[in-house]
């Protein structure tokens, strides 16, 4: 008994990893961070201290974040800055060497 309905195409995520934003949601309550999952990846959720943390395109953070906003238990959204941070730590750590052998010898 084979029936002839045919399949539905389904819409294929593409497997190219697009750039992601992480966006830090502060609610008023911890209910409406299920709602949140509609408009993004999300990461991390604290009842503590009530925000959530959702991953979205870089090309929509701009209209996610005004459909966010716009969510009655909202209270802030921020978008993440670990892009805009300088991520190469040897010439920190560089620095702080150099600092510390400077207090050596100046104790010597």
């Amino acid at each position: 008994m084979e029936s002839s309905v045919p399949l539905q195409k389904q819409e294929i995520r593409s497997l190219e990893i697009s750039g992601r934003v992480p966006l830090y949601v502060y609610c008023s309550s911890y209910k409406g961070t299920r709602q949140l999952s509609r408009y993004g990846d999300t990461g991390y959720v604290s009842t503590k201290l009530h925000f959530t943390l959702i991953y979205v395109n870089e090309s929509e953070a701009d209209e996610k974040i005004e459909q966010i906003q716009a969510l009655k238990f909202v209270k802030k959204v921020e978008r993440g800055h670990l892009k805009e941070l300088n991520q190469n730590f040897s010439e920190a750590f560089l620095k702080t060497n150099l600092e510390i052998k400077a207090e050596m010898d100046a104790q010597k």
